[in-house]
């Protein structure tokens, strides 16, 4: 449409190859974001010993201790958002699209598609491993019956489910619900290209154009990248332990 060529017009980008074969990139993002990922791919090769220690301290302490409770504040924020939106304001029955398109996928294929996309190979994995964590009291639960003095298995075993289906219940899902209505209602409905950068245009408006909209998505295809690959090692570990245990 209109707004999306303009977008295209407006933004860095380069096309290349012709036909069938084109691709239109924006060069920054593109050369930034491979660059970032591929030194910390080559760091980690080069020094994995330093870089799994760094990764502990950051990922397994800092983080944790420092950005836990904003993680916990902004989940239960949005969750109070979206019920409004779909329940009390005008917006709960605004479509994904345009008035007039009717849906491209069933029901059964668009839910299909959330947990194939969604959680997915984390869902396999920790199905099992997280409940046996907390009933096991492993990381210092404070509800099990041996740190609080009192209580029994079964006591530890409810808690242990209450915690698993805490995060894999609404606030498992809401990262991704929130994510994808804002990208198809600027993308679907607004015309918009599909990428992170304009979900912030009714808060910056045409910075989206400009290198704070490069920086969004040069941060979203890091950050995805690396999420995208903790699944896939989730699944590789399973693939392998699996194996080990049939041989």
């Amino acid at each position: 449409g209109e707004q999306m060529q303009e977008a295209f017009r407006r933004c860095r980008h380069l096309e290349l190859g012709k036909g069938w074969l084109s691709v239109c990139i924006n060069p920054v993002v593109t050369v930034v974001s491979t660059l970032l990922i591929w030194v910390f791919v080559i760091i980690c090769v080069a020094e994995p010993d330093y870089m799994l220690k760094a990764m502990n301290i950051a990922a397994f302490e800092w983080i944790p201790e420092v950005w836990t409770w904003f993680y916990i504040v902004s989940q239960d924020i949005w969750i109070l958002v979206l019920i409004f939106v779909m329940a009390v304001s005008k917006y709960g029955s605004l479509k994904l699209g345009k008035d007039d398109e009717p849906p491209q996928y069933s029901f059964v294929t668009w839910f299909s598609m959330l947990f194939s996309a969604g959680v997915a190979i984390g869902l396999f994995y920790y199905s099992v491993a997280e409940p046996v964590w907390h009933y096991k009291g492993w990381g210092g639960a404070r509800w099990a019956h041996g740190e609080k003095g009192y209580g029994n298995d079964n006591e530890d075993a409810t808690h242990a489910l209450m915690i698993s289906w805490y995060h894999w219940g609404l606030h498992g899902w809401i990262p991704y619900t929130t994510m994808g209505a804002v990208l198809a209602i600027m993308s679907h409905r607004r015309g918009f290209p599909l990428t992170i950068r304009y979900i912030f245009w009714p808060l910056i408006g045409e910075r989206c154009y400009g290198w704070i909209g490069d920086a969004v998505d040069v941060l979203s295809v890091v950050t995805t990248i690396f999420g995208v690959c903790t699944s896939l090692g989730l699944g590789a570990m399973q693939v392998n332990q699996g194996l080990q245990r049939l041989s």
